[in-house]
């Protein structure tokens, strides 16, 4: 038994530093999300980093669906 608790230690604390990233990942994109969440309230599309070919000025003629549909204005931000 002794040995078999050995080898799994090294199973253990890889599943430990998988599941500190797994929080640290859950941390930053719950961050962004209400970012994006703040950035679509205000309607200032020059601060949605957008770095499209058509710069702010595509985001203006599309703004009828985007501000209907949160998920598509989201996927235009930062």
């Amino acid at each position: 038994m002794k040995y078999h608790l050995l080898e799994h230690e090294s199973l253990r604390e890889i599943l430990r530093y998988r599941d500190d990233y797994r929080k640290e990942f859950v941390k930053q994109e719950r961050s962004l999300l209400e970012r994006k969440e703040k950035l679509f309230r205000s309607k200032e599309f020059n601060k949605w980093g957008y770095q499209g070919d058509g710069g702010v000025g595509e985001i203006e003629k599309k703004i009828d669906s985007l501000s209907k549909v949160k998920e598509a204005a989201f996927t235009y931000m930062l």
